[in-house]
């Protein structure tokens, strides 16, 4: 930063009727009183003096913090190009995100709807009743052979409708007894029996898991939203930075002899 002093001596101030009437002088006042330049020419009429700042600015340029840009578009997209005076950029953003969270809970949705629609199949088409007869006639070595059991509750009565459960039955062989148009007959180990039902059910189940994934798709796309548009924010406001005026005018009071008189500066940035 290189400054520049503009000296300003004010000659007339001292016989100004403003100050006669008060009877006392610009050195008098400096003196005594701090004041800004600002508040001696507002309105002469009206003219009161009060603690102000014996050092005051003019005209101070602003600039644009980079890391309130930064973090402005890291919360919501567009708002820190926004903040460093662009008009296009947040809308852009904001339009991208708007869509992409859009998009999130229309997937999500029938996403939702493809999972309630493989449950009823289930639920219509397999008997897990029948699993458990098949189940528990075969020999226990035979059962050591498979990897992943139907999960019962604490009584051991009924099955757990849950993720697992509706997983197991389509995912693995040894569930495949208990579908309607399978006969319960042991299969051979690692064997696997055609049944029509079980090869749409998992189709429904691929469709819903699809259906989620573009919906996570869709939250990595937001978050990239997020940092792209913050990272861009930091480099608008740097940007708006370089392109402006970079001086500042200050009116400050400087000691001549042994008297005070106002001064005005200005500093500029290289």
């Amino acid at each position: 930063m290189r400054a520049f002093g503009m000296i300003i001596l004010i000659v007339m101030l001292a016989t100004h009727p403003i100050f006669a009437e008060r009877s006392f002088t610009v050195s008098d006042h400096f003196a005594k009183a701090d004041m800004t330049v600002g508040r001696l020419l507002a309105d002469n009429s009206d003219f009161e003096f009060e603690d102000e700042p014996l050092e005051a600015d003019i005209y101070q340029f602003g600039t644009k913090s980079t890391k309130k840009a930064f973090f402005y578009s890291l919360a919501v997209p567009g708002a820190g190009q926004y903040y460093a005076g662009s008009r296009i950029k947040p809308f852009v953003f904001l339009g991208i995100e708007a869509t992409v969270w859009t998009a999130y809970f229309v997937y999500q949705s029938k996403g939702d709807k493809k999972k309630n629609e493989y449950i009823a199949f289930a639920d219509e088409h397999y008997d897990w009743r029948e699993f458990r007869a098949w189940w528990n006639q075969i020999p226990e070595d035979i059962r050591e052979n498979y990897s992943h059991e139907m999960p019962w509750d604490d009584y051991n009565n009924r099955p757990l409708f849950n993720h697992e459960y509706y997983e197991n039955i389509g995912k693995y062989n040894e569930f495949q007894i208990g579908w309607d148009d399978i006969d319960i007959e042991p299969p051979p180990f690692g064997e696997e029996t055609t049944s029509p039902h079980r090869d749409f059910y998992l189709d429904l189940r691929r469709q819903a898991n699809d259906l989620y994934q573009n919906s996570n798709t869709m939250i990595m796309v937001a978050i990239g939203n997020h940092l792209i548009s913050a990272f861009d924010a930091a480099l608008t406001a740097k940007k708006f930075n370089k392109g402006q005026k970079r001086f500042s005018l200050k009116f400050k009071s400087r000691e001549f002899g042994r008297t005070l008189a106002p001064v005005l500066t200005m500093d500029y940035k290289f």
